[in-house]
């Protein structure tokens, strides 16, 4: 999986509710990856 659809993902798994731990096994990024996409692109939308 590229990085863009990754990122892409991820996005998509933490809108539906998805845990960290999912979203990691799942795309392969770090915590600390995930959770710079929750705060600069999600956590500004809503």
């Amino acid at each position: 999986m590229d990085i863009h659809s990754a990122y892409n993902r991820a996005k998509e798994m933490l809108i539906d509710g998805a845990t960290y731990d999912e979203i990691k096994s799942c795309t392969g990024l770090r915590e600390k990856e995930i959770k710079r996409i929750r705060r600069n692109e999600i956590d500004n939308h809503f």
